[in-house]
């Protein structure tokens, strides 16, 4: 299980915002790059970059991803505002290792084009989840769609990658709620990531025990804040 860091760009900074909001952004350097190399040099092997500018509507961080990429030695996978089969090649031209898709992969002909130009391996979809239930729109409109059976969707499709995220969580520091993930279990044809709660290292332990199939877990506001640290915690774990 990987720890992977979270770098979320938000005009030009490093932000995290709790539960999705970003009216309240909480700026924690004007320097993503920097950043990257130290999540690098703590032990990273993986770094997730999402661009809220561009999920948002409100420009990209392109320049930002790019410089990333090629400046630091290890895997960036990156989303944010991903609307086109044009917007994922460029990232993935830029270096990325992986693209994040989200509400879009609802649209079965976009997500078959994906898979088809690009491949399994190079393509994440992103499974926004509140109350059960797929969010979209930025997390902003709850659906009525029940995520497991979306994700037992993207399996029969041939996906591979799933970045799930407990909305409820995210931002929060409460702690990882292993008692709702223990059926993302059943989907053993798949590389499930859990983001949204991470606060210390003991929760690191917690999901070792209990939530032992998760591929990784993307820790951000515990690392900013200093209640975890990588090179101690270790990247696997």
């Amino acid at each position: 299980m990987l720890v992977i860091p979270a770098i979320d760009l938000y005009q030009q900074k490093v932000v995290r915002l709790v539960r999705g909001n970003p009216k309240e952004p909480t700026v924690y350097s004007d320097d993503p790059l920097a950043i990257a190399e130290k999540w690098q040099a703590q032990g990273a092997k993986l770094i997730h970059v999402v661009d809220l500018s561009a999920a948002l509507g409100e420009g990209d961080n392109r320049k930002i991803i790019k410089d990333i990429c090629r400046k630091v030695n290890i895997d960036v996978q990156v989303g944010g505002g991903i609307r086109d089969i044009a917007g994922a090649r460029e990232l993935l031209s830029l270096g990325a290792k992986r693209v994040i898709i989200g509400t879009k992969a609802m649209d079965e002909g976009f997500l078959n084009e994906l898979l088809k130009n690009f491949g399994k391996e190079k393509i994440a979809l992103g499974v926004d989840v509140l109350d059960s239930c797929l969010a979209v729109e930025g997390w902003k409109k709850k659906t009525d769609f029940n995520a497991l059976d979306f994700i037992a969707y993207l399996e029969l499709k041939g996906v591979r990658w799933i970045i799930y995220t407990d909305i409820s969580r995210d931002g929060t520091l409460l702690g990882v709620n292993c008692e709702n993930l223990s059926d993302l279990g059943t989907f053993r044809n798949m590389n499930i990531i859990l983001s949204g709660g991470i606060a210390s290292v003991e929760d690191f332990k917690v999901m070792q025990q209990k939530c032992p199939f998760f591929w990784g877990v993307i820790a951000g506001k515990a690392l900013y804040e200093g209640k975890i640290d990588i090179s101690a915690c270790g990247v696997d774990f």
